[in-house]
């Protein structure tokens, strides 16, 4: 095999998203999350039993690309309806704009509401209260999350909690490994993003996954071995030998082989097929380029969402025919 002997790296998209959102899908994770860090003294309020994912998405161990952000609903404690939005952010700096990014996607779930109001509005016909969750690993502190209150020119005597709602802000490089609370899946998850920022997920990782040992016999506790070792084999350069042995100490010798022979295939098969489309699209365009000097932004954007290299092939003919910019966009697939 072509993986068995060097070490390699094999890339997935998104791979810190992907992971957490694998992980937090699983509304008993998010719950440990909430009530472990909380700073807004909130959670307490909140029926974590009740806690239930509304995303439209499904996002198994193979850690597949997914659109759209992980949504919760929950109900407060004396029966009120509430929604939690969890927005997650790996960046290493601050994002100045972040809570208008919140902002935008509470807005987006109230549109939602008014379209569909049978589903999405409390009894008393009332959008839910928005709760905005943030986990951050980045390497530098996020000391503050500006509201939208402290970015807007506020006059004197007018209200500061103008658009205000609230945030937790969990930022792990804040809190020490030993420091970690939680379910032992959600400490495996925090240990892995809070290693793979410091730069030592390699050296780490054999001890990251003794966290999921207390929950061995749990049925999801294969899914989140793998989903870590697939996050581990793409993203450090380490080879199936260390993969194997550390994951043997969850499965036995030959179901932890397995997993790790099959997800290095799994990647360089998605490697060498991402890598053709990748390919594929940069052709088209440096043809639309050489042709046309300019190509709007609209149709790279939607070269680059193609994912059948056969239809690429389709298109680079077309690119290099095509009479017109326009022409060639017209012969584009919606997206």
């Amino acid at each position: 095999m072509v993986f068995s002997q060097s070490p390699a790296k094999f890339e997935i998209v998104h791979p810190h998203d992907l992971l957490t959102r694998r992980f937090l899908i699983d509304n008993e994770l998010m719950a440990s999350m909430l009530e472990h860090y909380d700073n807004t003294g909130l959670v307490p309020l909140l029926d974590l039993h009740a806690l239930q994912c509304e995303s439209p998405v499904t996002i198994d161990y193979t850690l597949q690309e997914v659109i759209g952000d992980l949504r919760f609903s929950a109900r407060f404690s004396n029966g009120a309806f509430s929604k939690v939005f969890l927005f997650f952010e790996h960046q290493s700096t601050k994002i100045r704009l972040f809570s208008f990014d919140c902002l935008r996607k509470i807005l987006e779930f109230y549109e939602e509401c008014v379209a569909d109001p049978q589903n999405t509005i409390t009894e008393n016909g009332k959008f839910p209260y928005p709760l905005v969750v943030v986990l951050y690993h980045g390497n530098i502190s996020w000391n503050e999350l500006l509201q939208i209150k402290d970015l807007i020119a506020v006059p004197p005597g007018v209200n500061r909690f103008v658009l205000w709602f609230p945030v937790i802000l969990i930022d792990l490089s804040k809190i020490r490994r030993e420091e970690l609370q939680g379910h032992p899946a959600l400490i495996a998850l925090l240990d892995t993003l809070q290693s793979y920022s410091s730069g030592d997920l390699a050296e780490n990782f054999d001890r990251i996954m003794e966290h999921l040992l207390p929950v061995k016999n749990d049925p999801r506790c294969y899914g989140w071995a793998n989903s870590l070792t697939r996050y581990f084999l793409s993203t450090t350069k380490s080879n199936k030998e260390v993969a194997i042995k550390t994951v043997s100490k969850i499965l036995n010798k030959k179901e932890a082989e397995k997993m790790v022979m099959s997800t290095l295939e799994e990647l360089y098969v998605k490697g060498k097929e991402e890598g053709e489309v990748n390919r594929g699209a940069s052709d088209i365009l440096t043809v639309l380029n050489t042709r046309f000097k300019k190509v709007p932004l609209s149709i790279s954007r939607a070269v680059h969402s193609y994912k059948d290299p056969i239809a690429l092939g389709s298109l680079l003919v077309q690119a290099a025919a095509c009479t017109t910019l326009d022409e060639f966009e017209q012969d584009l697939a919606p997206r």
